[in-house]
């Protein structure tokens, strides 16, 4: 286990098909300052009868429950027929999201609405109106992987580049 968290990103064709996935490793770190937290904040509330820490003890147990039950792995397939990704997506509903390629008006690294994570992101819908991260925690070194392998293979997804964010609602609409 290394000190610091770590993503590994795999590409693969298969036939008519991208698969992108992403594999992340907590670091020793990580999961040190976020036990000690946890464990302060129940033993505060334990100590001194808060109903408020304890409260937020729980809490935090739980969003690292649901972290670790939702595994360390998301994939995203992309297709000419549609765009598909499993696995950890950082939300608390829908483990599987598949968007038709019709719907699909862009795709691009950035951070969504209200401080989502960062990742790959595909505004889809009438007129680019939705925007769903498909491949959360990638950097943005490894998206501009991602999107140039999309953009070569796929043409027809229109990819934009740098950083966008989902509240903005600048979007480039496909033909």
């Amino acid at each position: 286990m290394k000190a610091l968290s770590n993503t590994e990103l795999k590409i693969e064709s298969f036939g008519d098909e991208l698969q992108f996935t992403i594999s992340r490793e907590s670091g020793w770190i990580e999961i040190v300052v976020t036990s000690s937290v946890i464990t302060a904040v129940g033993t505060y509330g334990l100590l001194r009868s808060s109903v408020l820490s304890l409260g937020f003890c729980l809490v935090g147990i739980g969003f690292v429950a649901f972290n670790w039950a939702q595994g360390p792995t998301t994939t995203f397939c992309v297709s000419n027929r549609r765009l598909f990704a499993t696995g950890n997506l950082s939300k608390l509903s829908d483990a599987d999201v598949s968007i038709p390629a019709s719907d699909v008006k862009s795709i691009s690294w950035g951070s969504g609405p209200d401080d989502g994570p960062t990742g790959i992101y595909v505004w889809h819908g009438q007129e680019g109106s939705k925007c769903t991260c498909v491949l959360p925690g990638v950097s943005k070194k490894k998206a501009q992987g991602v999107t140039e392998a999309i953009s070569k293979r796929f043409p027809q997804f229109p990819v934009r580049a740098g950083e966008t964010h989902a509240a903005l609602f600048t979007i480039e609409l496909g033909n």
